[in-house]
């Protein structure tokens, strides 16, 4: 299955990158994860236009820990998902419009995280959960 994160903005600061880009390697083998930094909202609006499934990323979303997004993630493998499309937001937060248009509505944190940040926790989340479903020894819990 491929996971598309849409994100408004760029991860420009290099200690993000490096950290976000090493969490999605691990992934690979068993997920394909790409992000995609669209230059606005009407972007994203378009991207999602015919997506399969789309997951909005807000701080009033449902919070998981990182059991139940395991879970949470194994149901999405198992739900025979060509692709899953995640839509993180600009500083203000993503639009009305693109949160109603989406599946589900998820919370990295109650807390509010500037894009690079919540991009960075999304993709160790990634990680941690596949490698909980695979019984590897990164949780620690």
């Amino acid at each position: 299955m491929r996971v598309e994160i849409l994100m408004v903005g760029k991860y420009t600061d290099k200690p993000y990158r490096e950290l976000v880009d090493e969490y999605l390697g691990r992934c690979r083998g068993r997920l394909a994860v790409s992000v995609v930094h669209c230059r606005d909202e009407a972007e994203i609006r378009r991207r999602i236009e015919n997506a399969e499934r789309v997951v909005a990323l807000d701080e009033r979303g449902k919070v998981l820990d990182s059991m139940k997004f395991a879970g949470w993630i194994s149901g999405i493998l198992r739900s025979g998902l060509n692709k899953l499309v995640i839509c993180l937001g600009p500083s203000a937060g993503l639009a009305a419009d693109i949160k109603a248009a989406a599946h589900e509505k998820l919370a990295l944190s109650s807390f509010t995280l500037n894009h690079q940040l919540a991009l960075l926790v999304l993709a160790e989340q990634l990680y941690r959960g596949l490698s909980i479903l695979a019984g590897e020894p990164y949780h620690k819990a």
